[in-house]
């Protein structure tokens, strides 16, 4: 965090907390959920990892009234996704950003966005069948892009009116 402070000048506005982990797994075979490797590296890089990254940036954060966004998913909220590990560590993460909310205002702004299934180079892993049948389970008919979670990281950096809140960005899956 100094380092990339001390490269922008000397302040942080934003820190977008984009970090996260999964394991591919049948969310609904028990028996194939209960690796603790997963577990741990899922907690450790879905939760430890922004708590830790905005112990670090606070003091600079506060300095500038800033903002701290993180990544969630809507696995987070909707138990769904990549495994049982990913879904559970996904929902206390969003969890610890309403925690952190709490310890770090007044002057800084702890946010989350939920993104669904991305077309991203980890999302393009599922089959065309598997993202068309996603797609039309949208209310919106389309899968969320990169963009959209974009502008809300974007909106939430703006606003000063905003903090320990999640925005599920999944067309209207979740619905």
């Amino acid at each position: 965090v100094r380092g990339a402070v001390a490269a922008l000048g000397g302040r942080l506005d934003v820190l977008f907390s984009n970090g996260g982990w999964t394991r591919i797994r049948n969310l609904q075979d028990l028996d194939e959920n209960v690796d603790e490797e997963d577990w741990d590296r899922c907690f450790n890089m879905n939760v430890k990892s922004h708590l830790f990254l905005m112990h670090a940036a606070r003091p600079h954060l506060d300095e500038a009234e800033g903002a701290f966004i993180t990544t969630a998913s809507l696995a987070g909220v909707k138990v769904s996704g990549s495994s049982m590990a990913y879904a559970v560590t996904k929902a206390a993460q969003i969890h610890l950003v309403k925690a952190l909310a709490m310890a770090a205002g007044p002057r800084i702004r702890v946010n989350s966005v939920s993104p669904g299934l991305l077309l991203t180079d980890w999302g393009l892993q599922f089959s065309e069948e598997q993202r068309e049948a996603m797609r039309e389970k949208t209310r919106l008919k389309r899968l969320p892009t990169v963009d959209d979670v974009a502008d809300q990281v974007l909106c939430f950096a703006k606003s000063r009116s905003v903090t320990g809140a999640n925005v599920v960005i999944d067309g209207g899956l979740s619905l």
